[in-house]
């Protein structure tokens, strides 16, 4: 269905946002007396326990102590049923979604009778219905479920018809027991390292000055308010790593392009420059093994043509490139373009030390390599048309344009390409592909340690660096976050008062926005990148590393 031309901004989008919070149940919602207690800056997963709405029951299976493999494992010994489970993560959703706006999608009566159905086939059977029997998971609102809108965060979406079936990488998780409930909230264009559209502002949950990332900031601020165990984000610039790092979560970039299916999502098709992915938003490392042990071991090759035939299997023992078999990782410290903020600086020092005093591993710098030249052309391959898809998007209802979809926009090398043109630029993306292979070789370490970002969480409409995240999509190289379980400190992370060259225009900008007064609590956030097809080796390396894990100050 098309707009009748009467219906335009701002109206489109205050009738999709009124019909969303309409779908909060009244003894869900909270009183505006209470949340004003926690003003902008707060820590607001708190108020999960604080508001009163969660039971003790509801309360302890939405733990953020919980993981998806504990809570798989409290319904199989029967502890918990489907039901009370969907119940519980549904109730915080709602709670998490009146202070973060991560929600674009509720939908419990629908989760409810397919937990139902669940639990009724284990009591008859005693058999579960696959590996995620009764998991809630919360899925990018770009995403198509059965029976539900998808948007890229126009508000001219809203008018197109409802999914007719699941796309691919969802029904294999509904086939594997998941139960759907939410979607979550993404940015205009889908193309921001924050999470700002029609449906509103996501904030982080740790603390609300900041972001919470893009583009699936309202699946990373509802996985770490404790609203989901496990949610469905993409990643083509830093989507899925830039909102693990921003909210203290779990993510794999995944793994290499064209391992994940990516059927059925609201995005133009056919712009493969640069290749998409798909991947889990979660709480732990063996989530993320868990995640993908179900989706590769469904064989999604066998449904989809474009991907390539690899199982899912980590090594138990890699043959890594050190001396003496050890593990070798090469840190590095800046990625030469832009010097990361105090706080990232002092998490990846401490990480480094540590990992130091172990001899089983081998702990080296690794050096950049034309990172710059590598940031700047993954922005002109996402936009070969110079934006005019994303412009013409905006037009249908009359959107406005909002500042980082037009600083994206503008970016050196966006511009409308012909045919001939992307062609040169393609060859040119091989080029620089061939040569950093050889020079990451020339390394020989088995993975890089790194920032995640050029700083904690952003301050909110702040967020203009890519580099630390899209060079790996450039190269189309896996990489994973992790929280390191520290935070930012003002009294630690004090602002660097010995002047210095900069490195570049955005790395004197990343100087200038930190103040540390804004980003006490932020978590911080490490990131761990390998070589293509190297997916497994990346998580098999994780699990060595985090063994220091979590960091003490």
């Amino acid at each position: 269905m098309e707009p009748d031309g009467n219906i335009v901004w701002p109206q489109v989008a205050l009738d999709a946002v009124a019909e969303r919070e309409s779908r909060i149940p009244q003894n869900f919602r909270l009183t505006s007396a209470f949340t004003t207690k926690y003003p902008p800056g707060s820590d607001v997963r708190t108020a999960a326990a604080e508001c009163g709405l969660l039971s003790s029951e509801e309360l302890d299976i939405t733990s953020l102590d919980q993981d998806s493999v504990s809570i798989l494992a409290r319904i199989k010994s029967r502890e918990v049923t489907a039901v009370q489970v969907v119940s519980a993560f549904a109730k915080r959703a709602a709670i998490g979604h009146q202070f973060l706006c991560c929600l674009t999608d509720f939908f419990l009566d629908e989760a409810l009778i397919r937990a139902k159905q669940l639990d009724d086939y284990y009591k008859e059977t005693g058999k579960l219905i696959g590996p995620l029997h009764g998991l809630p998971i919360s899925i990018k609102d770009s995403m198509h479920l059965k029976g539900h809108k998808s948007t890229t965060g126009f508000s001219g979406d809203t008018f197109r018809p409802a999914a007719t079936n699941h796309g691919l990488i969802a029904q294999i998780l509904y086939d594997a027991g998941a139960v759907f409930y939410v979607k979550t909230n993404l940015p205009q264009c889908i193309m921001h390292l924050e999470t700002y559209s029609f449906w509103g502002q996501t904030l982080n949950p740790c603390n609300t000055k900041l972001t919470s990332g893009g583009s699936s900031g309202g699946c990373s601020a509802l996985v770490a308010f404790g609203g989901s165990p496990l949610g469905i984000g993409s990643d083509i610039g830093g989507s899925l790593r830039s909102p693990a790092a921003a909210c203290g979560i779990w993510t794999l970039k995944e793994p290499t392009a064209l391992r994940l299916p990516k059927g059925g999502t609201t995005t133009q098709v056919g712009a493969d420059s640069i290749l998409s992915t798909y991947g889990p938003l979660c709480r732990s490392l063996r989530d993320i093994d868990l995640f993908f042990s179900v989706v590769l071991g469904s064989k999604p090759w066998l449904q989809s043509s474009d991907l390539v035939a690899i199982p899912w299997n980590v090594p138990e023992t890699p043959r890594w490139s050190g001396s003496n078999g050890r593990l070798r990782i090469g840190v590095m410290w800046h990625d030469d373009v832009v010097l990361p903020q105090p706080p990232i600086r002092r998490a990846l020092k401490t990480l480094v030390e540590v990992l130091k005093t172990d001899p089983s591993l081998e702990v080296v710098d690794y050096m950049p390599f034309k990172h710059h030249e590598t940031g700047e052309l993954a922005h002109g391959l996402y936009f070969v048309d110079g934006g005019a898809r994303i412009r013409a998007l905006a037009a249908v209802t009359g959107d406005p344009i909002l500042p980082l979809t037009e600083w994206i926009l503008t970016q050196p090398r966006v511009k409308d390409h012909t045919i001939h043109e992307l062609w040169e630029l393609n060859a040119e993306r091989d080029g620089l592909r061939a040569e950093y292979l050889e020079y990451y070789n020339a390394q020989n370490v088995d993975v890089v340690l790194c920032p995640a970002g050029a700083g904690p969480a952003s301050a909110l409409g702040t967020c203009k660096y890519w580099g630390y995240t899209n060079v790996w999509n450039f190269l189309d190289y896996p990489a994973v976050v992790f929280p390191t379980g520290l935070n930012s400190d003002p009294a630690l992370d004090v602002k660097d008062s010995v002047p210095r060259e900069y490195m570049s225009e955005a790395d004197a900008k990343n100087s200038e926005n930190y103040d540390p007064a804004i980003f006490g609590g932020a978590p911080l956030c490490l990131q761990l990148a390998s070589r293509r097809f190297a997916d497994e080796i990346v998580v098999k390396a994780m699990q060595e590393i985090s063994k220091f894990l979590p960091l003490k100050v």
